[in-house]
């Protein structure tokens, strides 16, 4: 039950992050997911190869078979289990790389998030790498059920950025320029830089024609 619950919010985070990324498209998110993914995947294998080891294991233990089929059923549990522990380490291992570089991106990207938020998107990240590394003791009671916990938090944590509009991208505004009306020159404004009898081009505010003489007022 409480591993369908942290499932949950596992597809929650990483939808929210993947959303996220589309806009953003950041190297760290990209690597986070990438790096969330594979150990998630591992993390998958590993439990059920060891379970499976541990399954063989009690099997030869409890039903009755001769030496041969018994050694042989111990042999295979002898190596599905330590090989399910490797990988339920190397999945411990990318997991915290991958808490690394989400917090990586909040850090470099501080002034996208007021400062409330900022705190406690670090805080779920620095909660969720905690957790990862008390999940690699899982088969102490104890750690799984503080590394659960911490778990929880860390994803609810990571859940306010829902909160944020980060995603949303400004309608550009339109802006009025007032540009001025064109002048457009009349026949006679034209007509009254030159003289009407001779043609003359006048220059200056003068009555008269300085060539012929003619009024041209």
């Amino acid at each position: 039950m409480t591993g369908l619950i942290a499932l949950i919010f596992i597809f929650i985070a990483l939808g929210n992050i993947k959303n996220a990324n589309l806009k953003l498209n950041n190297e760290y998110l990209e690597e986070f997911r990438s790096k969330y993914i594979r150990a998630f995947i591992l993390r998958i294998v590993g439990t059920i190869v060891l379970v499976a080891g541990v399954i063989i294991m009690f099997f030869s233990v409890f039903m009755p078979m001769d030496i041969t089929s018994f050694w042989i059923i111990i042999s295979i549990s002898v190596i599905f289990i330590p090989t399910g522990l490797i990988f339920e380490i190397i999945s411990v291992v990318a997991e915290i790389k991958a808490w690394k570089n989400l917090k990586r991106f909040f850090e470099e990207n501080k002034s996208m998030f007021p400062d409330n938020l900022y705190n406690e998107l670090i805080d779920g990240c620095d909660k969720l790498e905690t957790a990862a590394l008390l999940n690699a003791f899982g088969f102490l009671i104890i750690t799984a059920i503080i590394g659960f916990i911490y778990q929880i938090i860390g994803y609810f944590k990571l859940a306010k950025l829902n909160t944020l509009m980060l995603y949303d991208v400004p309608k550009t505004s339109q802006i009025q320029v007032n540009l001025p009306e064109s002048r457009v020159i009349g026949i006679n404004e034209v007509a009254s830089h030159f003289c009407p009898n001779c043609g003359t081009k006048l220059s200056g505010l003068g009555k008269f024609c300085p060539l012929c003489g003619s009024d041209i007022r």
